[in-house]
């Protein structure tokens, strides 16, 4: 067995880590999104088009695992052309979280 370097990090931060690697890993597609997530101000959302269903979950996936899903939410809504539009925006009192049993 090879030896390998280790480091102890906050989620958030190893997480980010491997996203900026650049040429190893796999970073997210979604990456732009969380990026713009991180820096918006309490009352902004962003609104993001041309989505297609399967794009709505992974961003949930990745949003809600790197934010938590306690502080964000990911709405969306079929648009007559059969894509998506989404808002990602700040969760507020709890509001849609599911019960977790």
């Amino acid at each position: 067995m090879s030896d390998f370097q280790m480091e102890v990090k906050e989620t958030e931060d190893a997480e980010r880590e491997l996203g900026a690697g650049g040429g190893r890993g796999r970073t997210s597609q979604y990456e732009p999104i969380a990026q713009e997530w991180s820096e918006l101000g309490e009352d902004e959302a962003i609104l993001i088009s041309d989505l297609e269903k399967n794009d709505i979950q992974n961003l949930r996936n990745l949003l809600y695992r790197r934010f938590g899903k306690e502080n964000v939410i990911v709405r969306s809504a079929q648009q007559e052309d059969e894509t998506y539009k989404a808002v990602v925006r700040a969760r507020e009192g709890g509001e849609y979280l599911r019960n977790g049993s």
